[in-house]
């Protein structure tokens, strides 16, 4: 894959360039949208750039000491997820790539219990066998409805399999550097933004290394679980995870465009590949979503962050790897570091694009939705693959203000897609003041 087709790709999804609209405007009108003449495209732009103003005018106007004390109950929902007909997935599958198969065991824990000063609190539970999960957030509007949704799956997973269970206890980890409400609803560490004198370039993914390396350096050692899954807002669980990763082996998902194996990128990678590790060591993955022990994740974690920023101020890694270069900063890092990855396709699934719930490699049922694309539909069902639909929904539509109720999509529309819709309904039929923007 040359680097044009490799910047094309970095504008369809992976990390979290969704948190900027402008960004997804330019993933519409270059990837993947076809939606009218040039005049429209740049219109869409202005009024994105507009939006992401205004996005940054609401956070700086923030204050600070707004913690709600309020006590969230999350309702659990009875219905479950059914068993989805086995499809087409986005995954591709490569030669070299080792893989896992997971564990039958389920994992969850008991639920998390709320704390004083108007925070809720982590519950201690045992570490051994379990994984703690960490997701980190800008703390913008558009992140915190997906925090919301991503949490209270979280919740009902980890209840569904009980004590016995891999999944322990959540941090948001919000990197804004100011508390907000949402700290009475989900379990959250504050950590501040990269140093002034870090220009980030407008690339607020920079930021993520960051947050993870003082959570490291300052709140890691308070928590009992073993190991650690990396995740992001717009993840949704579909099931209990087990514990998938290993003290000698870490996991990821298989991104296809994180292509260590082209020779083009391979050349780039060799300013920063201190190490001369082989390339069998550079996993095609990014951070997130990946599981992995906590001391893996202190041997990665400074050697990412250094990456990351050295990558950025690089015209040509920063050219060629576009808005994913801190997935490759990620992928450069676990090779310098020595850390063994694993690729487990049933980790994630991408709707629209995943057909069905499950992994095409395997069939095997996914863990997570990550809903980085938009949906798009004709009435009778047909993915439109480059074009608005009949049938649309689109999370970068909600930059501002929570998502309503979802209509269904076509019955025939991805199996995929239906499961999103009901995941995202259900926790807006059940997450208290759904519609409250902060």
């Amino acid at each position: 894959m040359d680097s044009g087709v490799a910047n094309l790709f970095s504008l369809t999804g992976g990390a979290d360039s969704d948190t900027i609209p402008i960004v997804a405007v330019e993933r519409r009108a270059m990837a993947r949208r076809s939606r009218g003449p040039v005049w429209l495209t740049l219109a869409f732009a202005v009024a994105a750039f507009a939006s992401h103003v205004l996005t940054a005018s609401v956070l700086d106007a923030w204050d600070a000491g707004a913690a709600s004390t309020r006590r969230v109950a999350v309702r659990f929902a009875r219905a479950t997820i059914g068993e989805r007909e086995s499809g087409a997935s986005s995954s591709m599958d490569a030669s070299d790539v080792r893989r896992v198969d997971p564990s039958p065991s389920s994992s969850s824990g008991a639920s998390n219990g709320g704390g004083g000063n108007g925070e809720k609190k982590m519950t201690k539970t045992a570490g051994n066998g379990k994984f703690h999960v960490l997701m980190t957030s800008d703390g913008s509007p558009y992140q915190r409805w997906q925090s919301r949704a991503m949490y209270y799956h979280y919740e009902k997973q980890r209840a569904k399999a009980g004590a016995a269970g891999a999944m322990g206890d959540f941090t948001r980890l919000l990197h804004s550097g100011v508390p907000d409400d949402l700290m009475s609803e989900i379990p959250t560490v504050v950590v501040n933004k990269l140093p002034p004198d870090v220009d980030d370039g407008g690339y607020v993914v920079l930021h993520r290394p960051y947050a993870i390396k003082q959570w490291l350096d300052s709140h890691a050692a308070a928590i009992e679980e073993e190991f650690v899954l990396l995740a992001e807002p717009d993840h949704l669980f579909l099931r209990p995870m087990p514990l998938l990763a290993s003290n000698e082996t870490a996991v990821g998902y298989p991104f296809f465009y994180i292509t260590p194996n082209d020779d083009a990128h391979w050349k780039i990678l060799q300013k920063f590949n201190a190490a001369r590790a082989p390339r069998a060591s550079f996993p095609p993955t990014g951070n997130s979503p990946c599981m992995l022990s906590i001391d893996a994740l202190r041997a990665v974690t400074p050697i990412w962050h250094d990456l990351a920023v050295r990558m950025k101020h690089d015209p040509e890694a920063d050219a060629a790897f576009g808005w994913v270069l801190e997935m490759w900063a990620y992928s450069v890092a676990v090779a310098q570091a020595g850390v063994k990855h694993a690729m487990v396709d049933e980790l994630m699934i991408h709707p629209p694009w995943d057909a069905s719930t499950r992994a095409k490699s395997n069939g095997r049922q996914a863990f997570v939705i990550h809903y980085t694309y938009g949906q798009d539909f004709t009435k009778s069902g047909q993915m439109t693959n480059g074009k608005v639909g009949d049938w649309h929904w689109d999370k970068r539509d909600h930059t501002l203000t929570p998502p309503g109720k979802i209509p269904p999509p076509p019955r025939k529309a991805s199996g995929g897609t239906r499961a999103l819709v009901k995941l995202l309904n259900e926790a807006m039929d059940n997450i208290p003041e759904w519609d409250r923007v902060g």
